[in-house]
């Protein structure tokens, strides 16, 4: 994928967000309040107390819940939003109806990650790269099961991993400046790269967006 596409994706992405940055905001407010932010808090405490298992293993254990059914869910909004549909924030709630097939999504391909990542952390990063489109297959596909997302995303991503490696590197400048703002900036950066990961899914899968 060349470097013109790669900013058409970008450039897609913003306007696409036009009118819904808001509610893009508060999604992932409310997604990282539900999982990072609520496993940290506990972590933090684990250490105040002394108890890090009690404390850090339910943040832990609780994030590992939620994480599949809301990472369904903001596909969802993303994919309303790149249709110019109108959408509700409390439609990333919705994936806890599907959420034997999300939550197993998650837990599996998390294992499988960490499995290679133990090899090395270029594998690690290779099978992250290869399961990063499952969500969005999930979504599409309501009798494809968490295996075959898993399966399918490895499929569609072959011959697009360093396309989606660059991708990802593209947005370090953003992600910096999101630190030395004190975490400010990923309140535009992550709906921002969110709704172009979405546009490079659409482009390698040569769906309408």
């Amino acid at each position: 994928m060349d470097s013109y596409n790669m900013n058409s994706i970008k450039d897609d992405a913003k306007r696409m967000l036009e009118g819904n940055w808001a509610k893009a905001v508060a999604v992932s407010i409310i997604i990282w309040i539900l999982t990072d932010a609520l496993t940290q808090q506990n972590a933090t405490e684990s250490v105040r107390s002394g108890i890090y298992f009690n404390n850090a293993q339910f943040g832990n254990l609780l994030s590992l819940i939620l994480s599949g059914p809301l990472s369904l869910g903001a596909a969802n909004f993303y994919m309303k939003i790149g249709k110019s549909e109108n959408v509700n924030v409390s439609i990333i709630f919705e994936g806890f109806s599907d959420f034997k097939r999300t939550f197993l999504f998650h837990l599996v391909s998390g294992i499988f990650i960490i499995l290679w990542t133990f090899l090395l952390v270029i594998p690690g990063i290779i099978a992250a790269i290869r399961y990063s489109m499952g969500y969005y297959l999930i979504a599409e596909n309501p009798d494809l099961t968490f295996m075959e997302a898993i399966n399918v995303s490895s499929g569609i991503m072959n011959g697009h991993k360093m396309d989606f490696f660059t991708f990802c590197i593209s947005f370090i400048g953003w992600f910096l400046l999101s630190i030395i703002t004190f975490g400010l900036g990923f309140l535009y950066l992550i709906p921002y790269y969110q709704m172009s990961k979405l546009n490079f899914y659409r482009r390698i899968t040569s769906t309408d967006y």
